[in-house]
């Protein structure tokens, strides 16, 4: 049975960090407190049997969402990860779940948007007690409502796989994603954008709600105020996440710990730049 998460429309299934170089992925990550999944490679289908996506996949896996460390292996300027590739490493996917694809793709089709086909896809889990072949159905989102990242629509098929507390907790005292940053040049189109998904609720300037969870849309202003030192990512872009932590001292000296660079929130949470996590910012916060 599904999460009440995943059958939630258009709740955050997952994020994605895009790079190149698996191994300085999941360093980072790891030295951010994080523990990454071992790599395994994404497999897709063509001709009805499965096809490596060209990508290998590690995951910072929580009980109702995760944190993909994406690093392609394909050259395909086709790939659906190059174009974001080309601008820079960073946060660049941005997955809704559905507790039905085909429902959801036929929501965005009757509003009159060309939606790429449904396809399947998997993965193998070896973490937690449940080992065997993930699998999710997913679809890409026009970039008329998501140009800042790579926007799809998940459903995860076999969610019981997929969603295991890892073998062992992240030592930040990470628990979830809670919400996703998102750099457009203009805010305000953005935000209507974003509030036109299914099940999505705009309540308040810059701000789109997916359930318990939240788009926030900035301008390259309000990013460098909140954020000193982030102007290095330009819009439009994914620019950061945000994950709820059972304490935010015990975080800052896992961070401190680990050598890594601690900033402070106006609303008391912490945050790490983009140098330290691979072209994202990573927000920390209590609930």
């Amino acid at each position: 049975m599904k999460s009440a998460q995943q059958s939630t429309p258009s709740a955050i299934d997952h994020l994605g960090v895009v790079g190149r170089d698996m191994a300085a992925l999941t360093k980072a990550y790891t030295r951010l407190g994080f523990a990454p999944t071992e790599p395994v490679p994404l497999m897709g289908e063509q001709g009805g049997k499965p096809a490596p996506l060209g990508q290998d996949s590690a995951h910072l896996i929580f009980a109702d969402s995760y944190v993909e460390l994406a690093g392609v292996t394909s050259q395909d300027q086709g790939h659906h990860l190059a174009p974001w590739l080309a601008r820079r490493n960073g946060l660049h996917i941005l997955a809704l779940g559905s507790a039905s694809a085909a429902d959801s793709h036929a929501a965005l089709t009757a509003a009159g948007l060309e939606v790429p086909p449904v396809q399947n896809a998997g993965r193998y889990v070896d973490y937690g007690n449940r080992h065997g072949d993930a699998q999710f159905r997913w679809f890409k989102v026009p970039e008329a409502l998501g140009a800042e990242g790579f926007l799809c629509v998940v459903e995860q098929v076999t969610p019981d796989l997929v969603f295991q507390p890892p073998e062992d907790e992240h030592p930040n005292g990470a628990l979830g994603v809670i919400s996703i940053t998102v750099l457009a040049a203009d805010a305000a189109a953005a935000t209507a954008r974003y509030a036109s998904l299914p099940g999505a609720q705009s309540d308040s300037a810059g701000v789109v709600r997916l359930g318990s969870q939240t788009i926030e849309i900035v301008n390259l202003q309000t990013l460098g105020t909140r954020y000193p030192g982030a102007e290095s990512i330009t819009a439009p872009a994914l620019a950061g996440f945000t994950v709820r932590v059972d304490g935010l001292d015990h975080t800052r000296a896992c961070l401190e710990d680990n050598g890594v660079a601690v900033h402070s929130t106006e609303d008391g949470g912490l945050w790490v730049g983009p140098d330290e996590a691979c072209g994202s910012l990573v927000i920390f916060a209590e609930d």
